[in-house]
């Protein structure tokens, strides 16, 4: 009997080719893109379950809440939290360790080059079990003058892994020494917040001339975690959190502890697993970019819907062919068949039509999986070992042939052979008819709205790329590393050389980059005004180009100028005992509001008191100039209260406008360097492309949305077309007998296009509200977005390109039996 249906079923597959292949291809694409989707997601949340100790580790993050300032959340924490951390939670945490990430100037056998170097605890050996493939990581992380290298590492500067004992010259600051490479460890996977190729042990003493980098409160720059002991509880810490600031924490070194606030009142410390961290961003910080749970759950979605579009067309055609078969069915029951063996039958046919699909599906997925995983970055494996895989696909083989075939399957036994014969011809029942039509509505009410995600998704990505950033970020570039040892006592004669190189406009030095990740801040007071308080500010070291340099525009006031002597920043070492030091800066439009200074020309003339740098040593400093907002720190962020003054020390990033080819100028720009400073590697961005990669994530989303939005449209439109050659098929008479009696064929055509309009524009009235509000809650998560207006055009657009595409499906079948003569459809029956 077994033979005899499979028999049958591959009959049917053959002798309806077009019916077939529509539903093997659909729902190969479908599962395909599925596949690939569920690849990404399952992916997405395995982070940082490889660890031994995954459970119990958990890291610190900071929020700062300064009065006047929105909280700024960082996920990382002051470098004393570690001693802190031991010693208010002995019972609770079995170890702490941090990281802080620098990049030195590396010396190897003559050659010189710069590669992040991460300084951490000796802890990190215990907490987190990478796989040394050779030397003692532990020994390693306990010795100040030796280097844990990752196999990335050693290949590229040593040439091989069998790195032990290498030694390397490592300059950074007050440090100048020799490491020897004591451990070479595997690359960390790429499902890990983690992002580290090389470890040093951290030693205190080697960072005196640095004091904020890890003995001060107030400076949060180390990313610090830590392992939960076995039988401690950490809704227990975080319970006692608040206590442990205000213990811990000097009120003495912050500059708002005369305000009368606690230490918990500016600081919260939050601990969070940290196989939460890839989807639970929780701030600024992080050791490399993150995931986002709304992106996984949109892509989760898109799976789920993309494969719904699928099992509709394949239920819609299948309900739609069974109609076809009513007097197979009659004749079968004539000679003895039973309803539970048709229902068999027709369940088994759409089983096996779900089986070819899914094989074709996991072929397609195969054969895109390398290009799909290095546009994401990861290593996606489809496994075939992995049974809670393999048990899905079979689920799914067997959930979509049983959807699909369960209503022909009930409906078509439960004909009666007698009327069936009787009329002599295929039955098509009400119910039939409008269950396709409800499915479509259904397939083209998901498609509109991945179309309208999709466009809004691109259109936010371009409105951020090429929003005001209040400078001109083209031709503009940046070079890193000026306060370098070797480099920032030339400063001057390099910024000189600089200048004289072809194609450049100007040159700037200044504290900051465009777009850099520093949140460099001091507090402020104003003399007029004592009840304000102290005043959290940020802070731009400048020179006297860097506004015409950056091609920033002034709102009022005037530029710093070298014919203003107070305009240079003061000297404390000139200053007589209790003369209080005076000077000029510029603040911008943020700030001017932050500081309740009223509009921009009022502002100016008006005066802050601002610390010098040094104890009990302030500055009484006018505003002469106020500049427009610029996004010189993160665009993904809202700008910042700043003010900029003329820098006393070195600035740490060099500023060249240009004209002409960038590659020219790289050229000329790596030759000068190279001769000025041979031990000291050059270090440069483009600040647009900067701007342009602060939104990967976004442009990498709208190109997957987009794709698998299209990959949803094109199943759905195979449904349509096989819909259209059927319902063409049965109204084939009809159409000859509307011919006979005088109608065109734009008539006619017009006629079918209208009947595969209706579901459509049914279909826009559901999507529209769907959309609407799933992309109002997704742009909420930017601080600069799209006026929620531009969503209604979107909206008309997608149900323009939906009606469009039906149309153009529809059409070309439509016509073909429009021009049919209309003797052969009179004696079509």
């Amino acid at each position: 009997m077994f033979k005899n249906y499979l028999r049958v079923a591959l009959r049917n597959i053959i002798k309806n080719p077009l019916y077939s292949t529509i539903n093997v291809v659909g729902l190969a694409v479908g599962l395909a893109a599925c596949l690939l989707i569920s690849l990404f997601v399952r992916d997405e949340l395995s982070y940082d379950e490889q660890w031994e100790n995954s459970e119990s580790l958990f890291r610190i993050n900071t929020t700062l809440n300064i009065p006047g300032r929105e909280p700024m959340a960082t996920v990382v924490a002051a470098g004393p939290i570690k001693g802190a951390l031991e010693s208010y939670f002995s019972q609770d945490i079995k170890d702490v360790t941090r990281f802080s990430g620098m990049i030195p100037v590396i010396k190897y056998q003559g050659n010189a080059f710069t590669e992040e170097v991460h300084w951490t605890d000796p802890a990190t050996a215990e907490m987190f079990d990478l796989k040394v493939i050779a030397g003692d990581l532990g020994l390693t992380l306990n010795d100040n003058a030796s280097l844990a290298v990752d196999t990335s590492f050693a290949k590229k500067h040593f040439g091989t892994t069998d790195a032990i004992d290498r030694v390397v010259n490592v300059v950074l600051d007050d440090i100048n020494r020799d490491f020897r490479i004591g451990a070479v460890f595997e690359d960390l996977p790429h499902n890990t917040v983690l992002k580290f190729q090389a470890l040093a042990m951290i030693d205190e003493s080697d960072w005196s001339g640095q004091p904020y980098l890890f003995d001060h409160w107030f400076s949060i720059n180390n990313n610090v975690f830590f392992q939960l002991a076995e039988s401690a509880s950490i809704d227990s810490i975080r319970q006692r959190m608040d206590a442990f600031v205000d213990q811990s924490i000097p009120m003495s070194e912050g500059s708002l502890a005369e305000d009368g606030l606690t230490a918990s009142d500016l600081i919260k410390i939050s601990a969070q697993a940290i196989t939460d961290i890839q989807l639970n961003p929780a701030g600024f910080g992080e050791m490399k970019p993150t995931g986002n749970k709304r992106t996984v759950s949109i892509f989760a979605v898109v799976a789920g819907l993309t494969l719904l579009i699928a099992c509709i067309n394949f239920m819609n055609l299948a309900t739609s062919r069974s109609t076809q078969r009513a007097r197979e069915v009659a004749l079968r029951k004539v000679m003895g068949a039973q309803r539970s063996q048709l229902i068999v039958q027709f369940l088994g046919e759409s089983v096996l039509l779900a089986l070819i699909g899914l094989l074709l599906g996991v072929v397609l997925a195969e054969l895109l999986l390398p290009l799909y995983s290095n546009f994401l970055g990861k290593e996606l494996i489809l496994s075939y070992t992995d049974g809670f895989t393999v048990g899905v696909l079979a689920l799914l083989v067997i959930a979509i042939g049983v959807v699909g075939g369960i209503y022909p399957a009930l409906v078509l036994s439960r004909f009666q052979p007698a009327r069936v014969l009787k009329a002599n011809k295929s039955a098509e029942s009400e119910g039939s008819a409008s269950l396709r039509n409800a499915l479509v509505v259904l397939q083209f009410t998901v498609s509109i709205a991945l179309i309208i995600a999709t466009a809004t998704v691109y259109a936010q990505m371009i409105y951020a790329t090429s929003m005001d950033t209040g400078f001109r970020k083209e031709q503009l570039l940046a070079i890193s590393g000026a306060e370098r040892p070797g480099v920032a006592n030339q400063q001057d004669s390099l910024l000189q050389e600089l200048k004289m190189l072809p194609g450049v406009e100007r040159v700037s030095i200044a504290s900051e980059k465009p777009f850099s990740e520093s949140e460099n801040n001091l507090s402020v007071r104003i003399p007029e005004s004592p009840e304000a308080g102290n005043i959290l500010i940020g802070v731009v070291r400048t020179d006297y180009e860097f506004f015409s340099t950056m091609e920033a525009e002034l709102a009022a006031g005037r530029d710093f100028n070298r014919d203003y002597a107070l305009d240079q920043f003061p000297n404390t070492e000139t200053l007589a005992e209790g003369e209080q030091a005076r000077g000029n800066l510029l603040i911008n439009e943020t700030a001017v509001r932050r500081l309740g200074f009223g509009t921009p020309q009022d502002a100016v003339g008006r005066t802050v008191l601002m610390n010098l740098g040094e104890e009990d040593k302030e500055g009484l400093f006018t505003v002469v100039g106020v500049v427009k907002d610029m996004h010189l720190v993160s665009i993904r962020s809202i700008v910042r209260p700043e003010l900029y003054h003329i820098a006393r020390r070195p600035g740490r990033s060099i500023l060249i406008r240009f004209s002409g080819d960038p590659r020219t100028l790289a050229s000329s720009l790596e030759n000068k360097w190279t001769a000025m400073f041979p031990d000291v590697p050059l270090t440069y961005e483009h600040s647009d492309e900067v701007a342009l990669n602060a939104f990967t994530q976004e442009r990498n989303t709208a190109t997957m949305l987009g794709t698998f939005s299209a990959l949803a449209v094109i199943i759905a439109c195979l449904g349509l077309y096989g819909l259209a050659s059927f319902t063409a098929e049965r109204r084939t008479k009809e159409i000859g007998i509307r011919r006979v009696l005088g109608a065109s064929v734009p008539n006619i055509v017009g006629l079918l296009l209208w009947q595969f309009s209706k579901p459509i524009i049914l279909a826009n009235a559901i999507a529209w509200p769907i959309a609407i509000w799933s992309m109002v809650t997704w742009l909420q998560g930017f601080p600069y977005r799209l006026d929620y207006w531009v969503l209604a055009p979107l909206c008309i657009a997608a149900g323009l390109i939906a009606l469009l595409i039906s149309w153009m499906t529809v059409g070309g079948n439509a016509a073909r039996v429009a021009r049919r003569n209309p003797i052969q459809a009179l004696r079509y029956e």
